[in-house]
């Protein structure tokens, strides 16, 4: 539970809608963001005594759109903090995946914690992941046997990971992944509902920045939506040059992922449908595909 909590904002917009199902929060114009400080632009609230210049809304460092979210770390206050949304509103079903891209600025500085809160009274954790300030190891929370955090892979500084949970309320499950590789799935806790997204710090020299998240409502999905992500595939595999990938829809980017978490290539509206992955060292890699429906990420082979 927070030891200092401010008022929540009322829930606005802030949101941008990919399908029925998907809902995105980008800090984009469209979305009713504007540049300059987080707080209380679309429901976002800052806690714990956190300055609210920390958090500010920039034109830059984008992973979709133009915008991000970017929080300094001037280590004035140099205790746990952070900033908040109520994102009851957009969880309508009792499924629920939420993603996000998220790059944290160095390490020997804060610590940093990714939480989703069951409701915005106790702040209890329905899921939560950290990332250790000396070593960069992603931990998340389990709650079975008993309440814990368990270690992940070691991310790297200053370069963008993907993160999703997954919680299915009807099946009882917990699923945690990075840059689109599986690090566990489990039994959910006492509480399973998705109310509060939180991105914590305790400003102890380095920041992080955040974009691109994505709250889908996955028990909604229809058959016709499944298939549609399904229909992406990636050849050949393994690969030596080109590595094509097959889609019905536009690709809007493609983020290839070594075996660190690291992004080694991105490339955004593809004028054709391969990438050159011919100055990739030999080894595994994970591929993220990106359409205006549907994210695919898929292992291949670098020969």
């Amino acid at each position: 539970m927070k030891k200092i909590l401010l008022s929540l904002l009322a829930l606005s917009s802030g949101i941008t809608v990919i399908n029925a199902q998907t809902q995105k929060i980008s800090f984009e114009t469209s979305e009713g963001y504007v540049l300059g400080n987080l707080p209380t632009q679309q429901g976002w609230a800052a806690w714990g005594g956190v300055p609210a210049a920390n958090a500010k809304v920039v034109n830059s460092n984008a992973t979709d759109g133009v915008n991000s979210l970017n929080v300094t770390s001037p280590g004035t206050l140099e205790d746990t903090c952070g900033f908040e949304k109520n994102i009851a509103s957009l969880v309508t079903g009792n499924d629920t995946e939420i993603s996000f891209d998220y790059k944290f600025a160095g390490l020997d500085g804060s610590d940093y914690e990714m939480a989703i809160y069951n409701d915005g009274v106790d702040y209890y954790y329905t899921a939560a992941l950290r990332i250790n300030y000396l070593t960069g190891v992603l931990s998340y929370r389990i709650a079975a046997p008993t309440a814990s955090f368990a270690n992940g892979p070691t991310l790297a500084p200053n370069v963008w990971h993907n993160i999703k949970i997954v919680m299915k309320k009807s099946s009882n499950v917990l699923e945690y992944y990075a840059n689109g590789v599986l690090l566990y799935t489990g039994s959910m806790g006492t509480y399973k509902n998705a109310q509060i997204i939180d991105f914590v710090y305790d400003d102890y020299g380095t920041g992080f920045s955040v974009d691109n998240i994505k709250v889908t409502n996955i028990t909604n999905l229809s058959t016709s939506d499944v298939s549609k992500k399904e229909v992406i595939n990636i050849y050949p595999n393994p690969v030596v040059d080109k590595l094509f990938i097959n889609s019905d829809k536009k690709i809007e980017s493609v983020v290839i992922f070594d075996a660190k978490g690291s992004v080694v290539k991105k490339e955004n509206n593809l004028n054709s449908n391969s990438v050159n992955v011919s100055d990739l060292i030999s080894g595994a890699y994970v591929i993220k595909v990106s359409t205006g429906e549907s994210v695919l990420t898929k292992k291949f082979i670098k020969k």
